[in-house]
């Protein structure tokens, strides 16, 4: 790439900033799963049990397509991996719509496989690509990027529920068709558009961070065999646990506490607003602090959040349901803040897609442990759920302290191996 100065990089950033935002509002569309559910039950004629493992079969296909991304983005390229996630999609929500009908196998494959594919490699695209831009400013970049992505559920996962039961008559294939279509698009113009940075960037944007040399992480270090990583993963996948157990319950769980059906839902476009929210509080927390406090800060939400709903669950408090529930959606929202700016932090930029797609693999891990707590204590057992959830969370905020110390020694070593480059 040809060299920029500073004031060119600040002005195209903001707008690689913006794109890529839209764009992972219309991805973050995957994740309105739970508020598509009846009517694709209504429409496709399946039960609520079958369609259920759907959310389960994209979250771990998400996580697949992530690392798949990054090895097709070192081979081909931003544009070409971006331009196929886009496909994807599309293809993924437009077979659902059309192909879905007493059909549960088609919606494994279109929605969970390859609509979930599509997200997966596209996410990691831009996340890491954009992120690139801002060595300065690597917690807000990721919490504002990550913001879109969560909040694409709640503002356009509700307009296409307005289309589909707002008295326009367009049927759910119809609706689908649209946003495959929308998304796909959108996902198109940012593959044609988003660059990656000129290599000189940390440099000129964060010279701070370079301790006077170039050298990067990833020359030395494979996330995969730095046991700090895996201390990471423990953190993440349990948080990631706690979050998933109140998402996909959010409005029977609500109701066990005390609410009214409407107001149940109500709380779940709530929550994930504030789980879109609280990603950019979170990115802030990680710039003015470091990871290790961003790290604490959230576990400690996590207690919060599971305490406050095993007790609401108990006693039907609602207002105590509610507060539990934002700060599930808040801690939840922080994991992907935080394994972006961590692994571009400690792994530096060369490396950065792979090394964020591991890091967000604790996803399945996270999936796969919420669902052996529900195998063991039943989908029923929401009070014995959260209790099990506590202690886990607890586990993770002490998590932190071995975390804490182990990344205070690889950053010696880094400094001492980037001023050995420097000499």
């Amino acid at each position: 790439m040809e060299e920029m100065t500073v004031s060119q990089i600040k002005g195209k950033r903001v707008v690689y900033l913006a794109l890529s935002t839209i764009t992972l509002l219309f991805l973050g569309l995957i994740y309105a799963f739970s508020m598509f559910k009846a009517p694709m039950c209504d429409t496709f004629n399946i039960t609520a049990d079958a369609m259920g493992l759907t959310f389960n079969i994209m979250m771990i296909v998400f996580c697949f397509g992530a690392v798949i991304g990054s090895q097709i983005e070192k081979a081909l390229g931003v544009k070409p991996t971006i331009i196929i996630a886009a496909i994807l999609f599309a293809v993924g929500f437009i077979g659902t719509g059309f192909c879905g009908y007493e059909n549960v196998t088609a919606v494994y494959i279109f929605y969970g496989v390859i609509a979930g594919a599509g997200v997966g490699i596209g996410y990691n695209t831009i996340i890491a690509t954009t992120n690139v831009w801002f060595p300065d400013m690597v917690g807000v970049s990721s919490g504002v990027l990550m913001m879109g992505f969560g909040l694409g559920a709640l503002i356009l996962g509700n307009i296409a529920l307005a289309l589909y039961g707002g008295g326009s008559g367009m049927e759910l294939s119809t609706v689908y068709l649209i946003i495959g279509l929308a998304g796909g698009i959108i996902a198109f113009i940012a593959g044609l558009m988003l660059r990656r940075p000129p290599a000189n960037i940390v440099e000129l944007m964060a010279p701070e961070k370079t301790g006077g040399s170039s050298y990067d992480p990833a020359e030395d270090d494979a996330a995969l065999k730095t046991p700090l990583f895996y201390v990471y993963w423990i953190w993440a996948f349990i948080v990631i646990a706690v979050g998933l157990a109140t998402l996909g319950f959010g409005a029977s769980d609500g109701q066990l506490a005390g609410f009214d059906s409407a107001t149940a839902v109500l709380l779940v476009s709530i929550v994930s607003a504030f789980n879109g929210v609280g990603r950019v509080i979170v990115g802030i927390i990680f710039d003015k602090t470091n990871v290790k406090v961003t790290m604490l800060i959230d576990g400690i939400v996590a207690i919060i959040a599971t305490t406050s709903i095993a007790i609401a669950l108990t006693m039907q408090i609602p207002a105590l349901y509610a507060i539990g529930a934002l700060c599930c959606g808040f801690c939840y929202g922080g994991v992907p803040v935080v394994a972006s700016a961590f692994s571009r932090q400690r792994f530096g930029s060369k490396n950065y897609p792979l090394n964020l797609s591991l890091a967000n693999f604790a996803i399945v891990w996270g999936s796969i442990l919420n669902l052996i707590i529900q195998s063991v204590l039943g989908t029923g057992a929401r009070v014995e759920t959260f209790i099990v959830l506590i202690v886990l969370a607890v586990i993770a905020t002490f998590d932190v302290l071995p975390f804490s110390k182990m990344f205070n020694k690889s950053q010696k070593e880094l400094d001492e191996k980037r001023k050995a480059a420097s000499a």
